[in-house]
This record gives structure tokens, C-alpha cells and sequence, in this order.
């Protein structure tokens, strides 16, 4: 979007380089300056919000998109963030009419059509949430895919199309092989379709590049089980008792239960 703003300040300042006097240039210099600062301004402000966000500082965050809107009204990444940022404070309203402002100015951002897709997938629009995904996981100057199809196989995963939800997963992983997001829903999924071994496999990648948590670990018994695995089986357990002592979860498997 940057980009073609600039490129249009440029073409029309060709445009009229040949009829316009030295005090026009000049008048028409300043505005653009002008215009330059207000952009350059929003994006100070939208990195701001992004840093605040991620330190879950969502007030200020939501403060510094206005800041930034307030410079430049046209600024996609600054709806962008406001969309995330209200999404996370519950306004439904107000952050589907980010996403759709920054939709309008730019109706082939990826990043926005990834956000806003993940946003209507857990609103109850996953056909629509499903189109904006896969709209930008097309989008081959798109740096990250694999993020679009993760969320398309989650989307899936809430709307318990659980072939689909697969089918995304596995595309995921097929760009990035280590998206641990990806590696663990497949777990999750060849499990819950008693798929053991391909369960294990996929677990066991999961495994190799994250920290174990209490719902790999316990996932890991329950795929032990199934497999009828007694050594992993005892494996696992060894480290949720070691881990998390007090989970429900712990103690539910160790009195032989399904969590």
C-alpha cells in the first residue's frame, strides 16, 4: 500500500511538471512532505501498537492506532492492528469495521485477508473466514502461508470438519515443517480418528521442537494407550507426574481414566 501511494505521488507530479509555476512546485513540494510525514508518522505509531499488543499492553496499543489513523486515514496496517486489537477486547463490531475499511483500501492484502478470515472464523462465518484464508494463502508474495492454512485448519477444527481441518494442517506442514501449531492438531486429529501411528508420528515431530506441555504429555498417554505402547505410556506419565503433579489431567490418567 506504501508503495502505491508513493508511485502516485510521483506519476502526478510528472504529470504537471510542465504547466505549473516555480511557486506551484513549490506549494506542491510542501504538501507532499506534508504527506510523507503523516504516513511515516502512522507507521511509527502502528509499530507501537504492534510492540504493545504483543506485551498484552491492549489499551495503549488501541491508542496508538487511533494516533496512527489520526496521521493517515488511509493506512492499512494501522486497521490492520486496530482489527486484531479489538478482536482480542471482544468489540465484534468495531473490529469488523477495521478489517473491512483496511479490505476496501487494499482488497488484496494478505495479511489483512489472514486476520480478518481467523477473525470470522471465530465469529461463526467460517465459509467466509475459510475464503479469506485460502485467498491469502494463494497470494504467492504472500511470506507466510503456512500461517493462513494453519488458521483455515483450525477454522475447520471449530466447525468439526475434521477431514478438512486435516487437509489444511498437512499443507501447513508441507511449507514448514516445524510449524508446531500444525504438528500438534494433526496429533490431535489422527488421534481422535484412531489413527495411532500416524498420531505417534506426528506427536513425536511435535515433540522435537517444543517444550512438553500438559496437554502434549497427556496426549502422548492417550496415544501410548491406544497404541498399546506400555514403555512411552510410562514415559509420559513419568514427566506429567514430575511436571504437573496437581493437574486434573495427571491424576485422571493415573486412575486409568480419559481425560
Amino acid at each position: 500500500m506504501k508503495r502505491i501511494a508513493v508511485a502516485g505521488l510521483v506519476l502526478a507530479a510528472a504529470g504537471f511538471a510542465g504547466c505549473v509555476s516555480q511557486s506551484d512546485t513549490q506549494t506542491g513540494g510542501v504538501k507532499d512532505s506534508s504527506l510523507a510525514d503523516a504516513r511515516r508518522r502512522a507507521e511509527v505509531h502502528t509499530s507501537l501498537a504492534g510492540e504493545y499488543y504483543q506485551r498484552g499492553a491492549i489499551g495503549v496499543a488501541l491508542q496508538e492506532t487511533r494516533a496512527a489513523l489520526k496521521d493517515d486515514s488511509n493506512y492499512v496496517p494501522a486497521y490492520n492492528m486496530q482489527g486484531l486489537i479489538l478482536m482480542e477486547l471482544r468489540e465484534d463490531a468495531g473490529a469488523k469495521e477495521s478489517f473491512e475499511r483496511a479490505i476496501r483500501l487494499d482488497p488484496n492484502n494478505a495479511e489483512v485477508m489472514n486476520n480478518y478470515g481467523w477473525f470470522l472464523c471465530t465469529r461463526n462465518e467460517a465459509a467466509r473466514g475459510i475464503d479469506l484464508l485460502t485467498r491469502a494463502a494463494n497470494d504467492p508474495l504472500y511470506p507466510t502461508p503456512e500461517k493462513s492454512y494453519l488458521s483455515a485448519g483450525l477454522c475447520m477444527r471449530r466447525a468439526s470438519n475434521l477431514a478438512e481441518a486435516e487437509r489444511y494442517f498437512r499443507r501447513a506442514i508441507s511449507l514448514r515443517p516445524d510449524l508446531i501449531g500444525a504438528l500438534y492438531n494433526l496429533a490431535e486429529v489422527t488421534y481422535e480418528r484412531g489413527e495411532a501411528k500416524d498420531a505417534e508420528a506426528f506427536l513425536n515431530r511435535y515433540m522435537r521442537v517444543s517444550q512438553p506441555t500438559l496437554e502434549s504429555l497427556t496426549l502422548g498417554v492417550k496415544i501410548a494407550r491406544l497404541n498399546g505402547d506400555r514403555a512411552s505410556e510410562e514415559s509420559f506419565m513419568q514427566q506429567l507426574r514430575r511436571r504437573f503433579p496437581d493437574a486434573t489431567q495427571t491424576k485422571e490418567l493415573e486412575g486409568g481414566t480419559k481425560p
